[in-house]
């Protein structure tokens, strides 16, 4: 392994979904336990509007009854009072789920992100396939790295554009230059789609593009248990946490 992939996930990553299915929880979850199977203090958020499934993926050794609604309703907590509420995976990462009782709010995400902050630990976002909402404010109001994930589909790479449009819009061209294009491989029998053509049509407008094999323990269904995944799968997460570093540390190594 090289130093390049030693290196610390930043403090805050932004995973998207160019469209529903794309692969944001999977990505969130590797990138986490990438990290935290490195001995990195980090927790997977859930920042979907109104809760997704990020804990039941990927909480293999603890689930918790309680989340994000519940911690941020509870004030200031100790550090085994913070853990409470997360869910755990194997790997060590913790899990800070929504239960889905209310809609997400600015107020809650203020909330979380000092609490994370005061912890000093690595937070990898899942937004799930919607980067406008208001909520996500304080989210967006550093330049966080965005790794943006796309099935490798000629129909999702046409849905890019939207995807690509919303970022340039929400943060202008800062947010495309810190944006790291992850192509999804969802098909066992192979990849549907020449990435290379992806990489001269984005030639410029993104920091880079990252590629992740089809694995068949993700394609089960299944909760996933970072140690089973394949080799090709892990090494691929590393290269997508290091670019995240990369963007982070203001390195422009673009496409």
């Amino acid at each position: 392994m090289t130093d390049q992939l030693l290196q610390a996930l930043p403090v805050s990553t932004l995973v998207l979904g160019a469209c529903g299915g794309a692969g944001a929880t999977t990505t969130t979850l590797g990138l986490a336990n990438t990290a935290a199977a490195r001995g990195g203090a980090v927790v997977a958020v859930d920042a979907t509007p109104a809760g997704g499934d990020v804990a039941e993926r990927g909480a293999d050794a603890v689930l918790s009854v309680s989340g994000l609604e519940q911690l941020v309703a509870a004030g200031p907590v100790a550090d085994d009072v913070f853990d409470g509420y997360c869910s755990r995976t194997s790997a060590g990462t913790r899990i800070l789920n929504r239960i889905g009782n209310q809609t997400a709010s600015e107020r809650e995400f203020h909330t979380v992100t000092g609490l994370l902050r005061a912890r000093g630990v690595s937070a990898v976002h899942d937004l799930g396939h919607r980067l406008r909402a208001a909520y996500l404010a304080p989210l967006l109001a550093t330049p966080s790295p965005i790794v943006l994930v796309v099935p490798c589909r000629a129909d999702a790479f046409n849905r890019l554009r939207s995807a690509l449009q919303s970022i340039g819009d929400t943060l202008g061209e800062p947010g495309l230059a810190r944006t790291v294009v992850t192509v999804s491989n969802q098909d066992a029998t192979g990849w549907q789609v020449d990435v290379d053509l992806l990489r001269e049509y984005l030639g410029g407008q993104v920091w880079g593009i990252e590629t992740i094999p089809y694995d068949e323990h993700l394609g089960m269904g299944i909760v996933i248990e970072h140690s089973n995944l394949a080799p090709d799968t892990r090494a691929a997460y590393e290269r997508v946490s290091a670019a995240a570093s990369a963007v982070a540390e203001g390195r422009p190594e673009r496409v």
